[in-house]
């Protein structure tokens, strides 16, 4: 009959492309070869063995030597040359140490040869053959002198694009990751030492149990460079067969789909890596190496098959974690709590997705509750409890039923909340109750909890508090009495008949007595009010598919009328006041009733809806309206003040002359301290907005010196104030600048967030002030920016009509690189003030200001200020 033919060079390009991942997987397969000749010549002869490579990058070659069995010519033609069939597949029955198994490996090495030569000599043979392909259907086959058994396969590259993968550093990390646990040594460009490992600390006899432990730790957190918290040793016989180690990461997983670090290896060598499902789904905090020779490899040995195999051997690592964790919680307690606490979320997950987990472990999983403020100190250093400093503490629920008053013969009960973000405000309600609750928000543990309650022995009954009310004496939440009580109860009953929630639901109001009185209404919520939310959040959403949307429509049509449970709380005093007000008809009423349900909807954080933000704005404005009219009243309560302003102005003495220009009249303590301030004020003043920056030591108006700060700062038209010391002449200066303001803007500046710790007058404390470090380069710049914001500054800033002020320092920054002596910049700072003034100005008389030796740069200086100003 005839055969069947095939295409060489089509096969090999299927094999690039289809089969392996990467192209240096060849130097794996021939690594793999070599191996499985010597572990038979060790069947035949009992000679150990190793394995050469050698790299020669420049001459795009690479040897691969071993002294195993050898080939003959015969092995050479069936096997060699005959792709698909596998010696070492058909003679793994009487040797499990072999790891070849298709037939199709050595293909890979023409994927990147041009040429593959093959010198070798079978154990018992005295001629050695030399077969060779130039990756083709056709081989040379010759018979040739070797002085030893064993193999050398040479593969001679077909570019220079791939010499980068023989270059020795490339080809000694492909032998730690795939060849590591080969017991065949494993020796690079004639290196003295092995570069694999060989043998694996789980492998190693007479180590105690911590050595051991210790050779694992350190075996992990170097080959996988990940953080260890325990190490679980891997030693599967019987139906399963497996080696290796197990351990718990120090890394905190919240998802069960993030990724893992585990390596596989099949018959000791490298199969694939953080493949998710080599372990139990719930066992995310387990991560591992593992070899096996029960897993079925694909033809390319970087994966495996999912079958049965698969499944018993994941079934089994699984049962070696939970024995490894129940020894660990029945011999080191305290080792376990800690890592129970610190994988409390992991735990959670394993928990709630693997029922024997949860059997062995319920008791120990951890819990938020709130802390009592006296149980502060009552913290054992072993014990399962956890101060947190935030006022919760993690307990595990036997400790927490332990703390709960109960009656013999009568189930305890336990009050949980469920809603995310509510927590936090009931377990301030608990604790003002001196009672305890658990949060049971996150993800599986509204399920787990339920869930402790149905476990054999455990008497419990759970109450959501923020759902329902505890019938027991110790419920935070208590029946009103008395006639105050009374009253509150008629609030409860008015806010019943008037109060809606944004989507236009009722709001069913009930009065309650709990603690701490500053607390005015909570919001209880329950599942259909989540199922409102959330089927409001769909028909929001534009992108939500239709079926979405008709069940969401559906949702909203079954709860319609059914709205939200607000409680109020008869121990607040605004409570009280407001129940007072029988009026509800009343518009002011009505808005406060409204305020303490949006309140309570923002401390309960889960009903934050899109309609419940709008909600929460339009009466946000309707409040600043009404803080308006209050500010319109002040207003004119401010008529005194101002007429008294006008009297004060019109007594000024008028002594000293308005300038042209505009200018700030700098308050800062007399310190060197504050020099690089007062120079980051002047680049902001001077030289961006063209005021003049003036401090008191800056110009002598009077004799006097307060008549002097007085007369300056009557002609400044802004003041800028270093506040940070409260320096009582800085203060007395800023008083006379708030008392005589005149519609002239203030900034405030202080050192740092708190200055030098020195608290600010009561009068300064509800001022706006900039912050500031001495330090910073950018001093100038961020004060520029921060004052820019104050508006009335801005405003003066950008008004017109005010030629704009040349100091001495921006004088000398625009003529450069001209320098002139100090002392004639001064005399032109002082005759010529601003840009109108140097419009104006005569070369002869700046020729004379400028001296006899720079006369003759007159002209140059005055086009330089010119052309700034048109600028």
């Amino acid at each position: 009959m005839p055969e069947m033919s095939f295409d060489f060079e089509g096969l090999i390009q299927m094999i690039a492309n289809n089969l392996y991942s990467e192209k240096k997987v060849f130097i794996r397969e021939l690594i793999q070869n070599a191996h499985d000749g010597i572990r038979r010549r060790a069947g035949v002869d009992g000679v150990a063995g190793r394995i050469d490579i050698e790299t020669r990058p420049q001459e795009l070659e690479i040897t691969v030597r071993d002294t195993g069995i050898g080939m003959s010519e015969a092995d050479l033609v069936d096997y060699l040359s005959n792709v698909g069939k596998s010696l070492t597949l058909e003679e793994r029955e009487y040797d499990g140490t072999l790891i070849g198994q298709f037939g199709i490996g050595f293909l890979a090495a023409f994927v990147v040869a041009s040429k593959v030569r093959v010198t070798t000599r079978k154990v018992g043979e005295e001629t050695g053959w030399l077969w060779e392909n130039e990756g083709s259907s056709e081989y040379r086959l010759t018979e040739c002198e070797v002085a030893a058994p064993g193999t050398t396969v040479t593969v001679s590259l077909a570019g220079v694009e791939d010499r980068g993968m023989i270059q020795e550093a490339e080809v000694r990390a492909l032998i730690r990751r795939y060849a590591d646990m080969l017991t065949v040594p494993i020796h690079l460009n004639g290196s003295r030492e092995p570069e694999n490992t060989m043998h694996m600390p789980w492998e190693r006899s007479g180590l105690t149990p911590e050595e051991l432990s210790y050779d694992l730790r350190f075996y992990v957190e170097r080959t996988l460079n990940d953080r260890v918290l325990e190490v679980i040793p891997v030693q599967l016989r019987g139906d399963v067969q497996a080696d290796g180690v197990l351990y718990i990461t120090r890394d905190r997983l919240y998802n069960i789909d993030q990724p893992r670090t585990i390596r596989v290896f099949h018959r000791r060598m490298f199969l694939c890596e953080n493949q998710p499902d080599i372990l139990p789904q719930w066992a995310r905090f387990v991560n591992g190496v593992i070899d096996t020779p029960d897993l079925t490899p694909t033809a390319a040995r970087d994966n495996y098959l999912r079958d049965d195999k698969l499944a018993a051997l994941r079934d089994a690592l699984g049962a070696l974690v939970v024995e490894h964790l129940k020894h660990l919680r029945d011999t080191q307690r305290e080792r376990f709590a800690g890592i129970a606490r610190y994988h409390r979320m992991s735990f959670a997950a394993a928990s709630y997705y693997y029922d024997e987990f949860f059997t062995q472990f319920a008791d120990l999983l951890l819990w938020r509750t709130n802390r009592l403020p006296e149980e502060s100190d009552d913290i054992a250093a072993g014990d399962l409890l956890e101060a947190t400093g935030t006022g919760v503490t993690l307990r595990t629920l036997p400790e927490i039923l332990d703390r709960l008053p109960g009656v013999p013969g009568q189930p305890k009960t336990l009050q949980c909340v469920s809603g995310a973000d509510a927590a936090r405000q009931y377990f301030k309600i608990a604790n003002a109750a001196k009672t305890t609750v658990v949060d049971a928000s996150y993800v599986f543990e509204p399920e787990l909890l339920d869930a402790y309650t149905r476990l054999p022995g455990v008497d419990l009954r759970l109450v959501h508090i923020d759902r329902e009310d505890a019938p027991s004496s110790d419920a935070v939440f208590q029946p009103v009495s008395g006639d105050d009580g009374a009253a509150v109860q008629k609030l409860a009953d008015r806010m019943s008949q008037v109060l809606m929630t944004p989507q236009g639901h009722t709001i069913r109001t009930e009065a309650r007595a709990f603690e701490p009185p500053d607390i005015a209404a909570v919001v209880r919520t329950d599942a259909r009010t989540e199922a409102q939310i959330k089927a409001e959040e769909v028909l929001l959403d534009p992108n939500a598919a239709p079926g979405f949307r008709e069940m969401a429509e559906a949702v909203q049509q079954m709860t319609r009328g059914v709205g939200q449970r607000l409680t109020i709380n008869a121990r607040n005093h605004l409570i009280q006041r407001l129940a007072a007000h029988r009026d509800s008809a009343n518009p002011e009423v009505r808005q406060l009733m409204a305020a303490l349900y949006h309140s309570a909807v923002l401390a309960n954080g889960q009903l934050i809806s899109a309609q419940a933000a709008t909600a929460f704005h339009d009466q946000l404005q309707e409040l600043m309206g009404r803080s308006l009219k209050a500010l319109e009243l002040e207003a004119r309560c401010a008529t005194l003040e101002t007429r008294l302003q006008a009297t004060q102005n019109r007594s000024r003495t008028g002594a000293t002359k308005r300038p042209g220009h505009r200018s700030f009249f700098m308050i800062t303590p007399f310190s060197d301290r504050y020099h690089p301030l007062v120079q980051a004020c002047r680049k902001v003043v001077e030289h961006n907005w063209g005021f003049e920056l003036v401090l008191a030591s800056d110009k002598q108006e009077t004799d006097q010196l307060l008549d002097n700060v007085q007369a300056l700062m009557d002609v400044a038209d802004g003041f800028i104030a270093e506040i940070t010391d409260n320096n009582p002449n800085v203060m007395f200066e800023l008083g006379a600048a708030f008392t005589d303001r005149r519609d002239r803007p203030v900034v405030l500046l202080r050192q740092g967030s708190s200055g030098n710790g020195t608290a600010l007058p009561a009068d300064l404390r509800a001022m706006l002030h900039i912050d500031y470090a001495l330090d910073d380069a950018q001093l100038a710049e961020t004060l520029r920016a921060a004052m820019w914001k104050y508006v009335p500054l801005r405003d003066l800033v950008n008004s017109a009509g005010y030629p704009r002020y040349v100091s001495r320092d921006r004088l000398a920054e625009l003529i450069k690189p001209v320098t002139l002596p100090p002392e004639t910049l001064d005399e032109l700072a002082a005759r010529y003030h601003t840009f109108q003034d140097w419009t104006a100005a005569r070369p002869e008389d700046v020729g004379q200001l400028l001296g006899q030796k720079n006369q003759a740069l007159a002209s140059f200086v005055i086009d330089r200020v010119r052309q700034a100003d048109e600028t």
